[in-house]
C-alpha cells in the first residue's frame, strides 16, 4: 500500500529525512506554555485519560506519521487521543488534496483547542471546507468502525487503561483498518517495567496483564519500530499490521 518512490522522495512530496520535516514544520509545532501547563494540569488531574505530561515532540510526531507520510496514494487517516495537536499538526503538513482526517478527542478542553486553534491553520482549511477533515468529541468506542482507515496513529495511554479496555480498543482498531492498514504508536521508553517496580496490589497485576497484552501484539503484528531519543520522556514509535 505504502512504499518509499525509486527518486528516494516520498508519496506526499516531502523530504525522506525526518529531521529536514522537522525544520520544514518547525513553525506549525510550536506550542504555547499554556498548551503544556493544559497538558500537564490535564494529566496530574485524570493520568488514566491523558497519560503524558508533555506534549509530543516534533521529532516523536514524524516518527508516528512517517508510514502515512510515504503512501503514494489518497488516504484515510484516524488520529486518536489527539491532546493539544502535536501529532494533527504534523497531519496537516501531508495532507494532499484527495485525503480524509479524522482526529477523535474526547477531552472536551483539548478539542476546543483542536477546534479552535489547529483545525483552523491554512494547511487545513481547505479539508475543513470540503468537509475531509473532521473532529469527533468522542471516545474510540463511538466511533463508526466499518475497516475504511488506511492509517490509525493513536496517542492514548494504552499503559493506563484496563485490561479491558485495551482489547476493547484494539478489535476496534483491527476492524477500523483496510487490508494492509498501518497502527501507529508510542510509548514511553521503559515506563512499563518502571511502573510494575513502583506499583503494588491490583495496580501492579494491571500494568503486568496490560503489558503481557501488549508485547503479545508487537510481537506478532509489529513490523517496524523508531525510537524517539530527542522526546520528553524518551519513546518508541511501533507500526503493527493485523493482516493475520
Amino acid at each position: 500500500m505504502w512504499a518509499r518512490l525509486a527518486d528516494g522522495r516520498c508519496g506526499r512530496g516531502l523530504p525522506s529525512s525526518l529531521g529536514e520535516i522537522g525544520k520544514r514544520s518547525r513553525k506549525g509545532f510550536s506550542m504555547s506554555l499554556g498548551h503544556r501547563w493544559r497538558f500537564l494540569k490535564g494529566y496530574l488531574s485524570n493520568p488514566h485519560r491523558v497519560g503524558a505530561f508533555a506534549p509530543s515532540s516534533q521529532a516523536l510526531a514524524a516518527a508516528l506519521c512517517e508510514p502515512y507520510r510515504r503512501c503514494e496514494q489518497p488516504a484515510r487517516v484516524l488520529e486518536v487521543g489527539a491532546g493539544t495537536g502535536a501529532i494533527t499538526r504534523h497531519l496537516g503538513a501531508l495532507l494532499s488534496d484527495h485525503d480524509e482526517l479524522h482526529v477523535c478527542e474526547i477531552g472536551s478542553e483539548f478539542a476546543d483547542i483542536l477546534e479552535r486553534e489547529v483545525l483552523t491553520r491554512n494547511d487545513f482549511a481547505p479539508a475543513v471546507g470540503a468537509g475531509r477533515v473532521k473532529l469527533f468529541r468522542s471516545a474510540i468506542q463511538d466511533l463508526p468502525q466499518d475497516g475504511s482507515y488506511d492509517f490509525i496513529i493513536s496517542g492514548l495511554p494504552l499503559n493506563a487503561f484496563e485490561l479491558e479496555d485495551v482489547r476493547k480498543i484494539f478489535s476496534i482498531f483491527r476492524r477500523s483498518l483496510k487490508p494492509e492498514g498501518v497502527f501507529s504508536y508510542f510509548e514511553y521508553m521503559g515506563l512499563r517495567r518502571t511502573a510494575r517496580w513502583l506499583s503494588i496490589g491490583h495496580r501492579r497485576q494491571r500494568i503486568r496483564s496490560v503489558s503481557t497484552y501488549l508485547t503479545s501484539n508487537i510481537r506478532n503484528h509489529q513490523y517496524d519500530r523508531r525510537i524517539v531519543l530527542s522526546n520528553f520522556p524518551p519513546a518508541r514509535a511501533r507500526y503493527l499490521r493485523f493482516d493475520d
